[in-house]
């Protein structure tokens, strides 16, 4: 063996695992070392393949080994992996080559290393990361920095141990305090007061609640390598620690790894865990099943503790579930304060599958106690299964309470489950109900059920009669009787009626809908309406606008509102109505209008025209007697198609209004044209406006041109008008 290939020295390093190692290596170096192929570097060269393998397959490593140490010429690989081979140095495994023993490719791999850098990891060499904090655990490269630590901590101890507290420092322990451990568990250094740091750490690791399972199992691993009687003692005070930091899922972790170290304590341990089960609900059903498995009677214990404890809900009814204790079952079915009434009600229908005497008991006393108030309801719905004289006894309880309050909804559910066991008491119940429930809704809606369900309409139609009912509700009802008895419906929607306010629409909606059942009421209702002179008029006309009333009574309710309306537009519309139906009693009617609304003489004049003949006497006396003599003249024109004579007496009227202006013109032009001439002529011989002389002259001349010719030049010859007029009137006559 040459000096090349001495190994690394290590002349205080632990004398186990690497001595074996160095002395496999220093066998396979023997074994190569007088082979030329290696040229004397048996050592180096071996340390440089298995350097190499880290990170590639044997053969590629063997030949980049062999062109570091110029031992690559051609065919020489294959030579040099005879050479391994045929020695003993190498074998295949699991399909691949490797150097032999186990273990011996990370120890050579950690002599190369070292052997180039001697006194530690060099700061400017690639392999000052050497021992970085790793956030997993195992490294892949763990086994070799190990060898690595051991066979420098003769020469750089103090580079050692700075590097591996910055593993064991709070930020980067974990997981890397399990290089730590690894390293002196396998002897590897010798290092008390790591070792004791080590330690702590991993007893800190272990009570950590916040470890997943694989994590603290490989912390009690560790522990127990370095320490096997302190990690005993680390898992009792883990058992012991209830309400403090352990979960009881954990504490149940450290149960079952006393009792593999310590089966006494074990059971001391799972003893206690079950009577101090911590942590949230679900979990502590689960430990506490955990342990039914390990021990039952244990179990049991744990369940019924849980199955007593009033912050685990409903998960008290799976507690009690576990203990299969139908006496507990019932207790918590009839008692279970804290258990929401749907959990109850499971556990209540598992129990009667088991124990129905029991059952029907525990179901007496749920219904007492049941938090929600339709829950008694769906107790007695359940019990009826198995017993139906238990569930009508709960039934009536809720139906008819003596000692407390039920809600309406619910007495009502009850009441029809009264009906479904008893068939005798349905409608008799429903219709008791309907008198007796304090709600109004209640009572609508269990007089609506009897009918609904084929029963009499006595109680639907005494809701709809009572005045002090919601008038909505009182309607639905009324519409209810009426699919049964459509008269009984009808008068009921025509009492409903006389709640409206006078003006309201929707109480001649209801009334037409009353027709609809009972006609004769309601077209005496709605008759009523009508006549009553304080309704408004037009509220009037559109009540008999519904068409419910024959011919002859709806002209007459027309007329009579004609006759009693306040309004004059209002009393002209009913007018009209009767107009169209009837055209003789309409113009009478509108003469009769037309006497009565004397304050405004223009629409005196309207309603004097739609009155035909009838209207001539009023058309005349308001020619005679308006100040208005356009309004005359209005007038005038409405009389010519109903009586020319007086038409012609209000016209001359106009036409002798001295002064009158224009609009004696156009009054005089309304006669034939021999009248129309000499009422022209009286005005161009009256006093009058220059150009209002003039112009009945020229129209004169436009009618009759030799006539009219004489009055221009008299009315050119008088001193009446000036020289232009007369100029003007030499224009006419000129042109």
């Amino acid at each position: 063996m040459t000096a090349a290939d001495e190994p690394p020295r290590n002349e205080h390093g632990p004398a186990g695992q690497i001595a074996s190692l160095e002395a496999a290596a220093t066998a396979h170096v023997t074994a190569v070392a007088a082979a030329p192929l290696v040229n004397g570097k048996a050592r180096p060269f071996l340390e440089e393949v298995a350097f190499r393998c880290l990170d590639r397959p044997f053969t590629a490593a063997l030949a980049r080994a062999a062109g570091a140490h110029r031992l690559d010429a051609p065919g020489q690989s294959d030579d040099l992996l005879r050479l391994l081979a045929d020695s003993g140095v190498i074998a295949e495994h699991g399909g691949e080559l490797g150097f032999v023993p186990g273990g011996l490719t990370d120890y050579l791999a950690a002599c190369h290393v070292v052997r180039r850098h001697p006194r530690g990891p060099n700061l400017l060499h690639p392999h000052r990361r050497f021992l970085r904090p790793r956030s997993t655990w195992p490294w892949p490269d763990s086994e070799t920095a190990l060898f690595q630590v051991a066979l420098w901590w003769t020469t750089a101890e103090t580079a050692m141990r700075k590097r591996l507290r910055v593993l064991l420092s709070p930020r980067h322990r974990d997981p890397n305090v399990h290089f730590v451990a690894t390293l002196l568990h396998r002897g590897l250094v010798t290092a008390d007061d790591l070792r004791e740091q080590t330690v702590e750490i991993l007893l800190g690791h272990l009570g950590d609640d916040g470890r997943t399972a694989g994590a603290w199992r490989a912390t009690l691993a560790a522990l127990e390598l370095l320490e096997p009687s302190r990690t005993a003692d680390a898992l009792e005070r883990l058992v012991q620690a209830p309400g403090r930091r352990a979960s009881s899922l954990r504490r149940f972790d450290a149960v079952e790894a006393l009792a593999e170290r310590d089966p006494a304590r074990g059971e001391r341990g799972l003893r206690l865990l079950a009577e101090t089960l911590t942590g949230d609900r679900h979990e502590r059903l689960e430990v506490a099943g955990m342990i039914r498995q390990r021990d039952t009677e244990l179990g049991d214990r744990a369940a019924r503790l849980l199955a007593n404890t009033g912050d685990m809900g409903d998960l008290r009814v799976d507690a009690a579930k576990l203990t299969g204790d139908l006496a507990l079952w019932a207790e918590l079915v009839g008692d279970g304060r804290g258990i929401s009434d749907s959990a109850r009600l499971g556990l209540l229908a598992e129990l009667a599958d088991a124990d129905q005497a029991l059952a029907s008991a525990a179901a007496e006393r749920f219904a007492e106690t049941a938090s929600a108030g339709t829950t008694p309801v769906g107790v007695a719905t359940a019990v009826r299964m198995w017993d139906p004289e238990v569930a009508l006894r709960i039934a009536d309880g809720v139906a008819w309470p003596v000692r407390r309050e039920v809600d309406g909804p619910v007495r009502r559910m009850a009441v029809h489950l009264i009906g479904e066991l008893v068939p005798a008491r349905r409608f008799t119940d429903l219709e008791r109900l309907s008198r007796e429930v304090p709600d109004e809704k209640t009572q609508f809606d269990a007089a609506s059920d009897i009918v609904e369900q084929g029963g009499p309409v006595t109680a639907l139609r005494d809701f709809a009669a009572n005045p002090k009912k919601s008038r909505e509700r009182r309607l639905l009802a009324a519409r209810g009787v009426g699919k049964v008895d459509p008269r009984s419906g009808g008068r009921l929607l025509v009492d409903i009626a006389e709640s409206y306010k006078p003006t309201d629409p929707d109480q001649l909606k209801l009334l037409r809908d009353a027709h609809a059942l009972a006609p004769a009421a309601a077209a005496k209702a709605l008759e009523a309406i009508v006549r009553v002179e304080r309704r408004p008029a037009s509220f009037r006309v559109r009540a008999v606008e519904l068409g419910i009333f024959d011919r002859n009574k709806t002209v007459e309710l027309y007329e009579h509102i004609a006759t009693t309306a306040r309004d004059k537009d209002d009393a002209r519309t009913a007018a009209r109505k009767v107009l169209g139906m009837r055209q003789d009693i309409g113009e009478q009617l509108m003469a009769r209008l037309a006497k009565k609304f004397t304050a405004d003489p223009a629409f005196q004049l309207s309603l004097a025209r739609e009155a035909g003949a009838h209207g001539k006497t009023v058309l005349h006396q308001l020619g005679l007697h308006t100040p208005s003599l356009e309004l005359r003249v209005e007038v005038a024109a409405a009389l010519l198609d109903v009586d020319r004579r007086l038409a012609a007496d209000v016209i001359d009227k106009v036409v002798r209004t001295r002064r009158g202006g224009e609009i004696r013109i156009r009054a005089a032009c309304l006669l034939p044209d021999r009248q129309a001439l000499d009422a022209l002529r009286h005005i161009v011989n009256d006093q009058d406006d220059e150009d209002v002389l003039l112009a009945a002259a020229v129209r004169a001349w436009e009618i009759d041109k030799g006539r009219g010719k004489r009055l221009l030049r008299d009315l050119a010859g008088s001193r009446r008008v000036s020289q232009h007029t007369r100029d003007r009137i030499g224009q006419v006559l000129g042109g």
